[in-house]
């Protein structure tokens, strides 16, 4: 067992992620009803990658932004629209800009259902800006990119400057997914109680008997991923990208479960959304080329178990926790946490951070 110095991920770094399109267009010498102008200034991002893409609402962050700015004396009302072709629904926001005023519109069209392509595909993005009276200010189409809905990117450039988007990995963490409910139900089959209950140790309960209790639970979902899904380890190491933005596709847990097989990173996220499913508080542990899992024994507390979950096809779980814990100490005993060479990720974190399961 080991105690966790508790680590406060706070990378809300979207806007950085494409600051690929900005339009600046002059002051317009159409009409309004008050008789004024309007300039008007858009940046937008230029890549739509879907985990975060899905994000943006939770984080306060818009695919592209408006600003309008009225040199008059008078009000003026304007329609600003924007839509990804074929992939979004069309964003639409009537406005009234102030005399003298800056304004800032922002917008994400939301994605709509199944329109996320399998691989990355070109794009267009369609924003239009007009008077109320349906007078024309700018109106331009731009290109962008759509990656698949399993596609992450560990790191982004901003200029020279990179940028971790680690912590976006727990979107792939799916606890409602397709398969993950009777995956706890098979486990459940091999738990001494046969059931599966969370944190419902009690508050009698010493530090040995939470380890029993939710080591046991963790223990249920090992032995129905060894026996009744016959998990493969496939060796594809990920791709962590602390000198690039090459993205890398990624197994959601229901396609792990539906092949039976899964890397380092796919079990990793697997394990994690069992483990939410049943109110347990996971953390992913990403090094520099490597992944697997946390939890903690105790909720709320710095007391961890983990597990090398690439050993599940082939070794006792006794075993597997053993691997998890002498690497994770390894990574502490390096300095790698302390450096931000690896990092421990909270996914109950990074929900509160707005970072929530793909759907």
């Amino acid at each position: 067992m080991h105690y966790r110095t508790p680590l406060i991920v706070v990378v809300l770094v979207i806007l950085s992620f494409a600051a690929g399109c900005t339009d600046s267009i002059p002051g317009s010498s159409m009409s309004t009803g008050s008789g004024g102008g309007l300039d008007v200034e858009v940046t937008t991002m230029d890549t739509v990658l879907t985990s975060t893409y899905l994000q943006m609402a939770n984080l306060d962050v818009t695919f592209i932004d408006f600003e309008l700015t009225n040199p008059t004396d008078n009000p003026v009302t304007v329609v600003v629209e924007s839509e990804i072709l074929g992939y979004t629904e069309k964003s639409i926001n009537t406005v009234v800009v102030p005399a003298r005023i800056n304004s800032t519109v922002g917008q994400t069209p939301p994605l709509r259902p199944g329109a996320v392509p399998r691989e990355m595909t070109p794009a267009a993005l369609h924003y239009r800006v007009a008077y109320a009276n349906g007078n024309v200010i700018d109106e331009q189409t731009v290109p962008v990119k759509v990656y698949a809905r399993d596609t992450m990117i560990w790191a982004v450039y901003d200029g020279d400057e990179l940028y971790d988007m680690t912590p976006f990995i727990a979107a792939w963490v799916t606890p409602h997914a397709e398969g993950i409910d009777t995956l706890i139900r098979r486990a459940a089959d091999y738990h001494p109680d046969r059931s599966m209950s969370g944190y419902q140790c009690g508050s009698t309960c010493t530090e040995d008997d939470w380890e029993g209790y939710t080591n046991a639970q963790v223990e249920a979902i090992y032995t129905a991923l060894k026996n009744d899904y016959q998990i493969t380890y496939i060796n594809s190491g990920i791709a962590y990208g602390k000198s690039s933005e090459n993205p890398q596709r990624i197994r959601l847990p229901a396609e792990s479960l539906a092949s039976g097989s899964a890397n380092c990173i796919d079990g990793a996220v697997l394990y994690a959304a069992a483990l939410e499913s049943i109110e347990l508080n996971p953390h992913l542990i990403i090094t520099s080329d490597h992944a697997f899992v946390c939890y903690e024994v105790v909720p709320g507390t710095d007391t961890i178990a983990c597990l090398e979950t690439t050993m599940t096809g082939s070794a006792p779980f006794s075993d597997a926790i053993a691997a998890g814990l002498q690497e994770y100490n390894e990574e502490i005993a390096n300095g790698n946490f302390a450096s931000g060479e690896s990092k421990d990720l909270s996914i109950a974190s990074l929900r509160e951070e707005g970072i929530l399961p793909m759907h």
